[in-house]
């Protein structure tokens, strides 16, 4: 009776494993012994999710490089005074450079990758301008507001 138990308990718990439902402590007949998640939500669907966070991130970092460079600081300064508070512009002001030529550095850099993707025929013209267009509000904005604490 014992043994018979302990077989359905592996049979249901090989079938479960196979639909994506995790059982602690078995396997399924796939030799897999990795727990699967049981919420339903596939790792596809958590990638992108998570896309656009990433892509901010790369953003804000090539950013905040490019600043650094046209601030003539290092980049790790950089973040230690806007982790301090302050934001792009004040720290490119307290280093004697202008907060538009911080932005005029980004935009141009901006410019350039738009124009190379939309040249490669990775982007259409028309989100070429709408990218554009989305970059001179978020540029300015970046500089002038934009430091770690304040983001989310």
């Amino acid at each position: 009776m014992r043994f018979t138990k302990t077989i359905a308990s592996a049979s249901v718990a090989a079938v479960l494993g196979i639909a994506g439902v995790s059982v602690a402590g078995a396997t399924s007949s796939r030799g897999s012994s990795a727990p699967t998640a049981a919420t339903g939500v596939s790792a596809t669907a958590t990638t992108k999710k998570a896309r656009p966070a990433l892509v901010r991130r790369r953003l804000r970092r090539a950013g905040v490089k490019l600043a650094a460079k046209t601030i003539a600081i290092l980049p790790a300064d950089l973040v230690k005074e806007l982790r301090a508070g302050k934001t792009i512009a004040a720290v490119a002001t307290a280093h004697g450079v202008q907060p538009q030529a911080v932005i005029d550095a980004l935009k141009a850099a901006a410019t350039a990758k738009i124009q190379a993707a939309k040249t490669a025929g990775k982007i259409t013209a028309e989100r070429a301008v709408r990218l554009q267009h989305r970059f001179d509000v978020a540029i300015p904005k970046f500089v002038n507001d934009w430091h770690p604490r304040a983001a989310s």
